[in-house]
C-alpha cells in the first residue's frame, strides 16, 4: 500500500527541504560546483519567433552581393535622372515575412518578381516618395520633395516599370557570380497587406538601402523569404565561394595558356633527303644543276616541329605550292601531354 504525504511533507518537498534536497546538498560539494558553472555558460538565449536560419557568413555574402546590385542601379538611375545619384546598403537582416510586411507603409510602391530557377517569388519596394520624384525628374522636373504619399496612377506605373526592369537586370548580374537567375516583374501592389508570397511566420531576409539624389533622400527594400533562397543558401558560403572562385581562376589561367600556345610560332620542318659532296664539287655548282639524294621516291619523309621528329609525311604539290602530306605519327618523338 502507497504511501500518502501529508500537508506538512509536500509543503516541504515544494520548499526544498526534502530528501532530494537532501541528497543534491551533499552531490553539490563533491562536484565543486565546477560542472554547474560550465553548463551556465553554455546556455544561450534562442527566441522562437525569430530563428537565425541565416548565417552571419551566408549575411556577409548577401551584403557583398547587393553592394554591387546598388552600385549598378545608381549608376542607371544617375543616366536616367541627370543627376548624381548615390545608393547605400545600410543593413541585411532576417524577420519575420509578417514583420516586413508591417514595417511597409501604406500604400506604398511594391513590385512582385518571380525568380524562375528557384520557383518563388520576391519583393522589391520603392517609397511612393522616391517613385514620384523619379517620374517628376524623368519628365525634366525639378524633383522637388513630396511629403505625403499617394498611390501610384497606372501612367505613372508603366513609366517606372521600366526603371524597374533595369533593377532586375541588375539585380541578376549581382548573383550571376552565385547562381543564374531570371527575374520577371510578375504584379504590382501599393496595400501591403494584400501581399501573400508567403507564410507570415517564414523566415524572411530583408536587404534595406538608402538612396540620396541631390537634397533628397528615401529608402528601398528587397525581401526574400528563406524557402525560395533555402537551394543556393549552401553557394552563399565563404568556403564555398573560395572553392568556386579558385575553380574559376584555373579555368581561367587554362584559357589564357591555351590562347597563347595557339598563337605560338613554332618551326616546322621537312628534311627531303642527304647527300655527300665534296667542297670542289660545292663551289663548282650552277643554276641548274640537280643534286642527288639518298631517298627514294616512294620513301616517307621526316617531318619535325621544333628539334622533335613527329610524323611522317609524303612530298607533292597543293594549289602550286609544294607541301607535304603527314601519313602517320612517330610515337617515339611523340610531345606526352602533361
Amino acid at each position: 500500500m502507497s504511501k500518502i504525504l501529508s500537508q506538512e511533507e509536500i509543503d516541504a518537498l515544494l520548499s526544498g527541504e526534502g530528501l532530494g534536497a537532501d541528497v543534491g546538498a551533499e552531490a553539490a560539494p563533491e562536484a565543486g560546483g565546477g560542472e554547474e558553472d560550465q553548463k551556465e555558460k553554455l546556455v544561450s538565449l534562442y527566441d522562437f519567433k525569430h530563428p537565425n536560419r541565416v548565417s552571419k557568413d551566408q549575411l556577409r555574402t548577401i551584403q557583398t552581393i547587393h553592394e554591387s546590385f546598388a552600385r549598378g542601379f545608381a549608376t542607371h538611375l544617375s543616366t536616367r535622372l541627370r543627376s548624381l545619384v548615390d545608393i547605400d546598403l545600410t543593413s541585411v537582416d532576417q524577420l519575420t515575412y509578417s514583420e516586413f510586411i508591417m514595417s511597409m507603409a501604406d500604400p506604398s510602391a511594391v513590385y512582385i518578381f518571380n525568380i524562375k530557377e528557384l520557383e518563388g517569388d520576391a519583393i522589391l519596394e520603392i517609397s511612393p516618395q522616391l517613385v514620384l520624384y523619379i517620374i517628376d525628374r524623368s519628365f525634366g522636373g525639378e524633383g522637388g520633395v513630396i511629403q505625403e504619399a499617394r498611390e501610384i496612377t497606372i501612367i505613372e506605373q508603366n513609366v517606372m516599370k521600366k526603371i524597374v526592369d533595369n533593377g532586375l537586370e541588375q539585380l541578376v548580374r549581382s548573383w550571376q557570380n552565385i547562381t543564374p537567375l531570371t527575374l520577371e516583374l510578375k504584379d504590382f501592389e501599393t496595400n501591403p497587406q494584400l501581399i501573400q508570397i508567403s507564410p507570415p511566420g517564414e523566415t524572411a531576409i530583408m536587404i534595406s538601402f538608402e538612396v540620396k539624389i541631390q537634397d533628397f533622400s528615401s529608402l528601398l527594400n528587397l525581401c526574400f523569404p528563406y524557402f525560395v533562397l533555402e537551394d543556393v543558401m549552401p553557394k552563399l558560403s565563404a568556403q564555398h565561394q573560395i572553392a568556386h572562385n579558385q575553380k574559376k581562376r584555373s579555368h581561367h589561367d587554362e584559357t589564357i595558356v591555351r590562347h597563347k600556345l595557339r598563337r605560338a610560332d613554332i618551326p616546322v620542318a621537312v628534311n627531303l633527303g642527304d647527300t655527300q659532296l665534296s667542297l670542289r664539287e660545292i663551289l663548282g655548282l650552277e643554276d641548274g644543276d640537280i643534286i642527288k639524294l639518298d631517298n627514294r621516291l616512294d620513301q616517307l619523309l621526316e617531318l619535325k616541329i621544333g628539334d622533335m621528329s613527329k610524323f611522317r609525311a609524303k612530298p607533292g604539290v597543293y594549289r602550286s605550292h609544294k607541301a607535304v602530306q603527314v601519313v602517320s605519327e612517330i610515337k617515339q618523338g611523340a610531345i606526352k601531354d602533361e
